[in-house]
């Protein structure tokens, strides 16, 4: 047996649960803000060390400045820590009515008229060292229903071991359900208002999920976790080559009907959920960190026939994606880079690459039948993920990704049929009951996982680290939404550019949705409500304080292919630059998408709408 984390512990970390029944601070407002509400929040930022806080703290106590010697107290730190063991590990419980009650009452006015909560939860490994093999598991959760709140991801549990995952996910879930139990039962009652939750999605990697739901691992014969197709073992690797199996319900995984598939029960049939639809089907792992990459690596590193024809097709690719960098919008994490980094791509670059690079630098360069194939899956992906497309095109998403799996083993080999290849026949329903792919995605939970990764300082306890990290963070103001819009950069007066003297420009506006630019190409091109493509000339305000942009409109579009659906229906298109209209004014509502707005030749470039969130 592994030796209890715990026995190893220095210092006392008693059994108690006194720091996570603590009232957290309720939300102040900005005329209440203090200097020390401001260090913790630069702190919180920054990720700054104690050590370097505490001797910002003793020269700011120097000036003669009311602030504590140790940080400890600024953030009011927990002393205690309520430690379990879980084996091959440890444990300690968050909580989830502490994490989530200072959001909610920090958003009391935009949940006046909402008394329902839905859930996502998020569970995965996380790698905290390179030279061993420790590693945290959290269990993350979100609020998905109420998009204002959606952007939060909060960590409610965390298990650390120095070996390897939970044995049993009943003793890793245990604190989670019972604490998730009660809360759905009785709700949550803050300020006299009964919040009720329900659990909406449950997003987890394909060895996550597997594990739990105690089934099969996802390269076993009987592992979809969404119909009866079995597995075919060819050449090392299993494959599945079925399209039309029956697919699997609520009922026939609690009944355990297919043998092949369960380990035993799972913790969620303790909830009151669909199962199968309510544990979906992640983009971010299966679409673009599973079948983007496996393509990518087919065209540059595969077999001669499905590989690019020559090292220097490759290095034009690489090339014409750097010298893409300049266009692609602000609100993008990550900018194009070469294919000779590929292994070390992260997802949103395969995001990147699969809805709206592409398009430029694989036509002509790829054998045409793996091109139109490939065609089939941008086009359905970029119909799931967009809000306007998701519903009304959902069957043709559908029956494009069906004839990209049917086709994929005559032009990849039938070995390469695996999970997240045959997953995609599957994905279209998940949008009909979830939304757009970005509505159930991992991506924010990945980055949640990163930041906890980035609490970790001290090695020897790991765990207790990130829970006074956590606890810290509660103890700093909720930050509230900005009062959009928010205009930056003032343009001085000048009476030719202005032409109106009651009127004041600006360099940029930010709005909820994006960045709007005058000057920056990143930032300048957008579709309108009437799905006219401009580009931004001015933002002003008038003296009324209304906001306004001059744009002129380019006037000749052209579809840029028609098959396997027109271009223009998932928002790409050729633009003519000679052909532009007078300029024209419009208001911040009559924005409706941002576009990738990239110049092909000196009369000619092409326009993505950017339809993911």
């Amino acid at each position: 047996m592994y030796p209890s984390l715990l026995d190893n512990l220095n210092h006392s970390h008693e059994l108690t649960t006194a720091c996570l029944t603590n009232s957290p601070i309720e939300p102040i407002s900005s005329e209440k803000i203090t200097l020390k509400d401001k260090l913790r929040q630069l702190i919180c930022d920054y990720h700054i060390s104690h050590n370097c806080v505490n001797k910002l703290l003793e020269i700011l106590r120097s000036e003669g400045l009311d602030l504590p010697k140790d940080v400890r107290t600024l953030f009011q730190t927990p002393k205690n820590h309520s430690i379990i063991n879980v084996y091959p590990g440890t444990y300690i419980h968050i909580g989830i009515e502490f994490m989530i009650t200072p959001i909610l009452l920090a958003h009391v006015e935009q949940l006046k008229n909402t008394t329902d909560i839905h859930l996502g939860i998020n569970i995965d490994g996380l790698p905290i060292s390179r030279s061993s093999k420790s590693n945290l598991w959290p269990i993350l959760i979100s609020i998905v229903n109420i998009p204002i709140l959606s952007k939060y991801v909060m960590p409610v549990g965390i298990y650390y071991t120095r070996f390897k995952k939970p044995e049993s996910i009943f003793e890793y879930l245990d604190s989670f359900m019972t604490e998730m139990k009660s809360i759905i039962s009785n709700g949550l009652c803050l300020n006299g208002k009964i919040y009720n939750f329900v659990i909406s999605q449950i997003i987890c990697d394909a060895p996550a999920k597997a594990f739990m739901l105690n089934v099969k691992s996802f390269n076993a014969y009987h592992s979809c976790n969404y119909c009866i197709e079995e597995g075919t073992f060819i050449n090392g690797r299993m494959s599945f080559l079925g399209v039309s199996s029956p697919l699997r319900t609520d009922d026939s995984f609690r009944s355990k009907k297919d043998e092949d598939y369960h380990k035993g029960s799972s913790p969620l049939e303790d909830f009151s959920i669909n199962i199968v639809s309510t544990v979906v089907i992640d983009y971010m792992h299966s679409v673009c960190l599973g079948v983007m990459k496996r393509l990518l690596t087919f065209w540059v590193k595969g077999k001669k026939p499905i590989r690019f024809k020559s090292a220097e097709i490759v290095s034009d690719i690489s090339s014409q994606l750097i010298d893409m960098k300049p266009y692609i919008p602000s609100e993008f994490n990550r900018l194009p880079r070469s294919l000779d980094e590929l292994e070390f791509f992260k997802a949103t670059e395969f995001r990147t690459f699969l809805l709206y690079t592409s398009l430029i630098v694989l036509k002509g360069r790829l054998a045409k039948p793996i091109f139109q194939h490939f065609m089939l899956f941008h086009c359905a992906i970029k119909i799931l993920i967009s809000n306007d497309l998701y519903i009304t095109h959902n069957s043709i998403a559908k029956s494009l990704l069906i004839s990209f799996v049917s086709q994929y083993p005559t032009l990849y080999g039938y070995e390469y049929v695996t999970y997240n290849v045959h997953g995609l026949i599957h994905l279209a329903d998940f949008a009909l009951q979830h939304g757009p792919l970005d509505k159930f995605s991992a991506f924010k939970y990945e980055n949640c996982l990163q930041i906890i990764k980035k609490t970790v300082k001290n090695a020897r306890y790991p765990l207790q680290d990130v829970y006074n990290r956590v606890v810290e963070f509660q103890n700093v103001q909720i930050k509230t939404v900005p009062n959009y819009p928010i205009l930056n950069n003032e343009i001085g007066y000048d009476p030719i550019y202005h032409r109106d003297p009651t009127v004041t420009l600006y360099e940029q506006v930010i709005i909820d949705k994006f960045v709007v630019s005058r000057n920056n190409i990143r930032n300048k091109y957008f579709i309108l409500d009437n799905n006219e493509i401009v580009q931004i000339q001015k933002i002003g305000k008038r003296q009324d304080g209304s906001i306004f942009l001059e744009v002129i409109k380019y006037n000749n579009l052209t579809i840029m292919f028609e098959t396997p659906i027109l271009s223009s229906v998932v928002g790409s298109f050729y633009v003519d630059l000679t052909s532009v209209s007078n300029s024209f004014f419009i208001n911040l509502i009559n924005l409706k998408h941002k576009c990738i707005f990239i110049p092909v030749s000196d009369t000619k470039a092409v326009v993505s709408i950017v339809l993911h969130s």
